[in-house]
């Protein structure tokens, strides 16, 4: 336990790093887009694609998949339910949505565990990035009175644009017909996916910024709160409900504590809603999922 406690703290410190980091000047905005280019069209990538290489799963782990969209749905029902308006409910749709997975929970879960857990992560990936990359905001512009733009052509441009998302797609189809990539190419992509962990880290480190507005708190809480409750049941029926060996149901139970998809600071501008409070959320979710993952870690790693 002491040694899995320890990694945590590693991963942690990392975060930390990056946060001194920009307090003290050394790192800007600027900075953090450039980190998370890398992250996002580089590191991340070559992770999924080394990570998933060579691996054969039985065609009902697909379900996995569908379980991530299951959930994403819930929340953004929940979030529909929780507004008063019309505004109110766009904003939570987005805010309580989706599994900040890319580049938290698969750095957090590949640190700890092995290839098999990996996969597990890449499946609940592959069905939560595309409720946060198009579905999502289409149902809240829906909401909102902006259904302008057509859903179906929102969700393909964001899988054709994102690089990590055409990397699942190909990969896990790759899995499916057991066909594996040449060496060389896996040599070479070994390289950018063993820094992802770090700069994953220091990326969400740099992001990390929270600023409570007066008349904003009660959102803030609300939607913590519900988020975070939601999980707890998501992760009791996972538990006591899901026909898996407890292999599985361990790394879904600490996914499900993953911060709010990072997209929804986004969604949340497109739509002319409060981006100050949407970073506030996401920014204290992130330090509500790193002590609820570790600690998830560390029990479910050694059979608590």
């Amino acid at each position: 336990m002491i040694e899995t406690i320890a990694k945590a703290g590693t991963l942690v410190s990392f975060i930390v790093c990056g946060y001194v980091l920009k307090q003290l000047g050394l790192f800007s905005k600027e900075s953090f887009n450039t980190i998370s280019t890398i992250v996002f069209d580089l590191t991340l990538p070559s992770a999924i694609i080394v990570n998933l290489n060579g691996v054969h799963f039985e065609s009902r782990l697909l379900f996995i998949s569908a379980l991530a969209i299951l959930f994403d749905l819930i929340f953004i029902g929940l979030g529909y339910v929780l507004g008063k308006n019309k505004v109110e409910k766009s904003f939570y749709m987005l805010n309580l949505n989706g599994f900040n997975i890319g580049n938290f929970a698969l750095p957090f879960v590949s640190y700890f565990f092995d290839s098999a857990a990996v996969l597990i992560v890449c499946l609940f990936d592959a069905g939560n990035s595309i409720m946060c990359l198009g579905i999502a905001y289409g149902l809240a512009c829906c909401v909102r009175g902006h259904a302008d733009e057509n859903i179906f052509h929102l969700l393909g441009r964001s899988v054709l644009s994102s690089v990590p998302i055409l990397s699942y797609i190909v990969m896990i189809l790759l899995a499916v017909f057991s066909i594996t990539l040449p060496s060389a190419f896996i040599n070479w992509a070994a390289i950018p996916a063993s820094a992802n962990t770090f700069l994953s880290m220091m990326m969400i480190g740099v992001a990390l910024g929270v600023s409570l507005k007066k008349d904003f708190i009660h959102v803030i809480y609300t939607d913590i709160g519900v988020r975070f409750t939601g999980s707890a049941v998501m992760t009791a029926a996972i538990y006591f409900f899901l026909d898996y060996p407890m292999e599985i149901k361990r790394v879904l139970m600490i996914l499900l504590f993953s911060p709010i998809a990072g997209m929804a600071c986004y969604y949340t501008a497109k739509l002319k809603g409060n981006i100050g409070v949407a970073a506030c959320i996401n920014s204290l979710y992130i330090l509500v999922s790193i002590v609820m993952m570790s600690t998830l870690i560390i029990f479910l790693s050694h059979g608590i």
